[in-house]
Formats: C-alpha cells, sequence, structure tokens
C-alpha cells in the first residue's frame, strides 16, 4: 500500500484521516466491513491542549467508526495531562464502543492516572483485558495488553488472548514490537503505535530514526495469516515537529477474505 502524506505536519494541525482497507483470511464474513477508528499516541500535554483534542474528538465521530481504539500514549508524563486528555476526549463514543490500551508515557505519568483519565473521558480501559463481540454465530475479541516496558509489577500478558479461541482476535498493544509475542499467542490482527513513524524521518522506512526501536516502523506488515498496523499517532514527543511523518488518525476498514470471494462469485454468475 502506497502512503501519501505532506512532508511537514505543522503544530496545531489536526491529524490527515488515513484510509486503510485490510482483507484478512480469518475474519469471518459476518464481520465483513467492520470500520475501527485507531487513535495513537496523543500525548495530551504542552503541545497537546484540551481544545485541539476536542477537535481530534470531533474528528473521530465524524468518522461514524463501529469501534474506537486509542493504543497508547494518551498522556505525555504530568499529573496535570491527565486532566487535559478528559476534558479533550470527553464525549467520543461509537456503536461497539472506545476503549484504550496503556503506553510507556502512561506509566510515566503514572499507570492508575493515566488508567482514571480514560475512564473519566468515557473510554474504557483493556489493560490485559478484552471484550467479547457476537454477529450471529461468530464471535470478535477485542483484547488489550500492558506496555511491554511497563515498569514492574506492571506487565504485559498475552495470554489473555487464549480466554477468546473460538473468536476472531484483535490485539491492542502500544509498541509494535510486541507484535511476535502477540501473533504466537493467537492475535490474528495487531494495532500499534509508539514509533510517531519516527516523526522525523527521511524516507518512510528505510532511514528513520524509529529504526532504533525495532523493525516495525509504520503501516501494515504482514506474517502468513497475522497482520500488524503501526500507526503515525496524532501527537507529537518531546519536539512539537514533523517531517515526513505526517500525524494521522486511521480509520480501518475490515474486509473478509471469505466475504469478498463470494461477491467476486455472484457478479461472474449474474
Amino acid at each position: 500500500m502506497r502512503r501519501h502524506g505532506r512532508p511537514m505536519t505543522r503544530f496545531g494541525e489536526l491529524p490527515e484521516v488515513h484510509h486503510l482497507t485490510l482483507t484478512l483470511p480469518q475474519l469471518p464474513p459476518e464481520w465483513h466491513g467492520l470500520r475501527i477508528a485507531q487513535v495513537s499516541d496523543v500525548h495530551a500535554g504542552p503541545y497537546m491542549p484540551a481544545s485541539r483534542m476536542q477537535r481530534i474528538r470531533d474528528q473521530i465521530l465524524r468518522l461514524e467508526a463501529d469501534l474506537v481504539v486509542f493504543t497508547g500514549d494518551q498522556l505525555d508524563r504530568r499529573p496535570d495531562d491527565a486532566d487535559r486528555f478528559a476534558a479533550g476526549f470527553r464525549g467520543v463514543d461509537a456503536p461497539l464502543g472506545v476503549y484504550g490500551i496503556l503506553g510507556n508515557h502512561d506509566h510515566q505519568a503514572g499507570a492508575s492516572l493515566a488508567t482514571a483519565a480514560l475512564e473519566d473521558s468515557g473510554i474504557v480501559p483493556l489493560v490485559n483485558d478484552g471484550r467479547l463481540f457476537e454477529r450471529g454465530s461468530e464471535r470478535l475479541a477485542l483484547i488489550g495488553v500492558d506496555d511491554v516496558s511497563a515498569p514492574f509489577p506492571h506487565r504485559a500478558d498475552f495470554s489473555v488472548l487464549g480466554r477468546y479461541p473460538d473468536a476472531y482476535r484483535i490485539c491492542l498493544c502500544h509498541q509494535p514490537r510486541g507484535w511476535p509475542e502477540a501473533d504466537a499467542s493467537g492475535a490474528h490482527l495487531t494495532l500499534a503505535g509508539h514509533t510517531h513513524g519516527g516523526q522525523i524521518a527521511l524516507t518512510r522506512r528505510n532511514l528513520n530514526v524509529a529504526r532504533l526501536q525495532g523493525r516495525f516502523i509504520v503501516g501494515p506488515y504482514r506474517r502468513e495469516d497475522s497482520f500488524l498496523y503501526v500507526s503515525r499517532g496524532v501527537g507529537v514527543g518531546a519536539v512539537p515537529v514533523r517531517f515526513g511523518a505526517p500525524s494521522e488518525l486511521d480509520l480501518i476498514t475490515l474486509r473478509s477474505e471469505r466475504a469478498v470471494a463470494a461477491e467476486l462469485a455472484d457478479e461472474a454468475a449474474a
């Protein structure tokens, strides 16, 4: 998939809406067309005030996604970032709910504080926990794990995926380096952030500072029937500049390979 983006994102701009379609071999036809809005790396703080988050919240609502997920680093690192985040995203909603996990910056602010910020916004924390959804006879599980670098006594518990053996499993894991363990534990699709796409990147993947953190930099990856998507995220880290890696709000449409094949067969028979 080719990704287009402006070379530089100016401070204060809203993230571009990135539309992505994934055709998934094991997704049941009943879940064909599911739309997920992914919001990653908000970094509520001096560079992400409540007023800007409110505008991003309104962007999310206009997408009319079935499900909204926040994939970590909602807070930057300060205790008062929690109040900023809650004031910014309170009122976000979706038919199947809004869920969030913690990232490494959330733990720097304090895990309890970051979890409370999600709850104060009306977002359900999924920290080593999951939710099961049903359409007809087919199940889909949304599972969130804690950050892979969380300090003791916190830890990412990928065994939670094993609670849903008969469901299509979507795993929320802040750092993409957790994908191999998520895959080994039974995740069909993993959604991650953390890298900011490098934030300042000379090329999409090759010459990118995010490579210092791991192999999975930005965009979609596939290993047999397991998929990973790494979002560039909506916020910034210590420097309020993006170059070559503009901020993004993701709208991910899931397509069932079996449903697509049936549609093509119907068209051929018509």
